[in-house]
């Protein structure tokens, strides 16, 4: 996906927030329930509530989030990750005033610079594919 200004980062960001919490939980290895099994009749099948069905991600979607988690967040320090994450999640920015400890002008600044951040590192890994496929250093094939 090409990412062409700092609204793309934020948008994708917010994407990977969304699907991190459609994804199932995370159980223990050896889960399992010890109830017994209820044994409906057919009657009390029909006339059962049905259960809407929880959306589930897309594979692109589930893309998105990896390369946002293993490939943007170790960029940014600890502080910053927490905020960005924060942040994608659309929590307000007096609550986040509040955790932080900072004003909200103070915490935009440095929400704006760990974007500016992932956004130098994703310029740089452009660059470097032009570079690789072009330069001094490149053999051309016949």
């Amino acid at each position: 996906m090409k990412v062409k200004s700092i609204d793309d980062i934020k948008n994708i960001l917010e994407t990977a927030a969304y699907v991190e919490r459609l994804l199932p939980p995370i159980r223990s290895p050896k889960y399992r329930s010890v109830m017994p099994e209820i044994i409906y009749t057919p009657q009390e099948i029909i006339f059962m509530d049905r259960c809407p069905v929880k959306p589930r991600p897309t594979q692109e979607q589930i893309s998105l989030w990896e390369m946002v988690i293993l490939e943007w967040m170790p960029l940014l320090e600890i502080y910053e990750r927490r905020l960005v994450w924060k942040r994608a999640n659309r929590i307000p920015w007096k609550i986040l005033c509040s955790e932080f400890g900072l004003c909200r002008t103070r915490l935009m600044i440095k929400y704006d610079k760990a974007i500016v951040k992932i956004e130098f590192y994703l310029k740089g890994k452009e660059k470097c594919r032009v570079q690789k496929t072009s330069g001094h250093f490149f053999k051309k094939s016949l």
